[in-house]
């Protein structure tokens, strides 16, 4: 059976919470197909050099700096972001022609589906946690009436003691028998390692804002104390760039460090959220500026006296590290290869 794994290519999160995934559907034998873009494409090239890819430019959502410039920009480029789904499923329908797919899995790719074979859809986001309650409604309709284009929606969270709050809960406009809540997604497992890391910092996400933030923590770095390691989320590069400085670091390094780290800061992406809930150990968050879903979920995970955060504008490090005794950090009790076994469960019935 050839089954199609299209993935998000904004950040990295979705490239690398899909890899375990898309491993067990090899080892239970189906013949998969890569479809995504930009850094997320190289990262999976990189882990499956043997799969079949294709590059399928995603829709452009490029985040304004500031989130109440959110609305504007949301209506001014709705028009755009329409045309390029359309133009997005019209592309890969004709990648479908080629390959003739039995079963479609996309992660957070509204555009890979087809109506004539079950299609998957992997989302973390059924209301978009944007600044008013209009658009949080909007944003629900919409994702419902992408609903009937899919035969289950898998919402990587449990179904009781979430982590999305909002944003995956209390959803009413779409039907019940509709959503499949899997659990976190992750590669990585908690390993018993001796945390000789003091501080962690991990930089990513789309373009400005990343090289924004890299710049900003680089400009910190001699004021920390301790041992300091620092990943940019640049795989097109690879390697280190200096000590303790890596471009980009292969999951199963960045599993060790993650493991190893006393503290880790970063974005408040979902994906990450997920690594540290398996991982375990303390975490500090920098949303990205203009996403409202890294927003929303810092100020959820703080409210839990889980983890804090900071802005980009005004964030100092050393004042971060110093305020994170007072979270209690992620307990790190699960394993995400449980939440693949659900996957593989959903999607039985139609393999």
């Amino acid at each position: 059976m050839k089954i199609a794994f299209g993935v998000c290519s904004l950040g990295l999160g979705h490239a690398t919470r899909s890899i375990p995934v898309i491993k067990k559907l090899e080892e239970e034998g189906f013949d998969i197909v890569i479809i995504s873009h930009n850094r997320a494409l190289t990262l999976l090239k990189k882990e499956f050099p043997n799969l079949k890819a294709y590059e399928l430019e995603d829709f452009p959502i490029k985040y304004p700096p500031k989130a109440h410039q959110f609305i504007p920009y949301f209506f001014a480029k709705s028009n755009k972001i329409v045309r390029s789904l359309i133009s997005g499923h019209k592309n890969f329908l004709k990648i479908y022609e080629r390959e003739k797919f039995d079963l479609i899995i996309s992660d957070s790719r509204f555009d890979i589906f087809h109506v004539d074979k079950p299609s998957f859809l992997i989302i973390h986001q059924l209301r978009f946690m944007v600044p008013t309650k209009f658009l949080r409604d909007l944003s629900m309709f919409y994702n419902a009436y992408m609903a009937k284009y899919f035969t289950k929606m898998l919402v990587p969270d449990f179904k009781n003691n979430s982590l999305t709050g909002e944003m995956s809960h209390g959803i009413s406009w779409i039907p019940k028998e509709k959503i499949e809540y899997i659990g976190p997604l992750s590669s990585f497992q908690r390993r018993d390692m001796e945390r000789d890391i003091d501080i962690l910092i991990s930089i990513s996400g789309p373009e400005p804002q990343r090289t924004l933030f890299e710049n900003m923590v680089m400009e910190q770095m001699n004021s920390l104390n301790g041992k300091v390691v620092v990943t940019l989320g640049r795989p097109e590069n690879g390697g280190k760039k200096r000590k303790n400085v890596y471009y980009y670091l292969p999951l199963k390094k960045r599993e060790e460090l993650m493991n190893r780290s006393k503290l880790i800061i970063s974005r408040s992406g979902y994906s990450t959220i997920m690594d540290l809930y398996v991982l375990g150990g303390k975490a500090m968050f920098i949303p990205t500026p203009g996403q409202p879903e890294q927003e929303y979920l810092a100020k959820y995970l703080e409210k839990r006296k889980i983890a804090g955060y900071d802005s980009q504008d005004s964030f100092n490090l050393k004042e971060l590290i110093e305020r994170s005794k007072y979270y209690e950090g992620f307990k790190g009790n699960y394993n995400a290869l449980q939440s693949v076994e659900n996957i593989i469960r959903v999607i039985s019935r139609w393999t």
